[in-house]
């Protein structure tokens, strides 16, 4: 028996070592609810290790489904990113450790490192991130916006992470809550072939074809002169 948690990368981009387990394993799944992926791209790791995978729901990544079936079987679940930056996973950790059920962790890239390397942006200055969650019924949170807000007289940046439920939002629809702000950096599908990254005054953004989701968005403190140059290649 075993459980790893094995790392996506922000490009669906496994490891060696990641996909080692996963031809070894009895069992592999999937949760996709953080990042959704093209079945395609499942279906081509599928062929490469020689066995199904299996894509669970929310429910069953924060249930008991993965450890029960660890506690007698070799279980590997591929996360997206790195596995140990979502709390849900920390959790499957900790508990498995309780069962007494050997864990391994397989690291891989993280939108925390890859988004701010992408924009050219020293990480060092970041401060705290932010989530924008799509608009539901009696639940529309502003706290991002504060922590944007404290950042920018913290003179860091802000690391803004885009709501996936039910779908992933726009980055349209993003950049409208985020209008009081002068200038941000838009990544469209960091880490793909198709990567787009935009950056300029927010009301310009908004005109601008700015790729398919899911994105991430940066807001810029004020600027070092190389941090400058870069984002002006762009």
């Amino acid at each position: 028996m075993k459980f790893v948690l094995i790392g996506s990368g922000v490009g669906f981009d496994l490891t060696v070592s990641g996909v080692e387990e996963l031809k070894s394993c009895d069992e592999a799944y999937i949760e996709t609810y953080t990042n959704p992926l093209d079945r395609k791209e499942i279906n081509l790791l599928e062929n490469k290790i020689g066995k199904k995978i299996a894509v669970l729901e929310r429910g069953q990544v924060e249930g008991r489904f993965l450890l029960d079936r660890a506690a007698s079987a070799d279980v590997c679940l591929i996360a997206s990113g790195d596995p140990l930056t979502a709390t849900t996973h920390i959790t499957l950790v900790m508990e498995a450790r309780e069962r007494k059920i050997p864990v391994k962790v397989i690291h891989n890239s993280s939108v925390y490192s890859a988004a701010p390397a992408k924009s050219g942006l020293q990480i060092y200055r970041f401060g705290k991130t932010a989530t924008l969650v799509n608009p539901r019924p009696n639940y529309q949170p502003k706290s991002s916006l504060d922590a944007i807000r404290s950042n920018l007289e913290n003179n860091t940046h802000s690391l803004v992470l885009l709501d996936t439920e039910p779908k992933p939002m726009e980055a349209k629809n993003a950049l409208e809550m985020l209008s009081e702000f002068e200038t941000a950096v838009v990544l469209s599908r960091l880490g793909s072939d198709d990567e787009k990254i935009s950056y300029g005054k927010i009301k310009d953004l908004k005109e601008l074809e700015l790729g398919r989701p899911p994105f991430t968005i940066v807001i810029p403190a004020g600027l070092h002169p190389v941090e400058q140059e870069f984002l002006d290649t762009l």
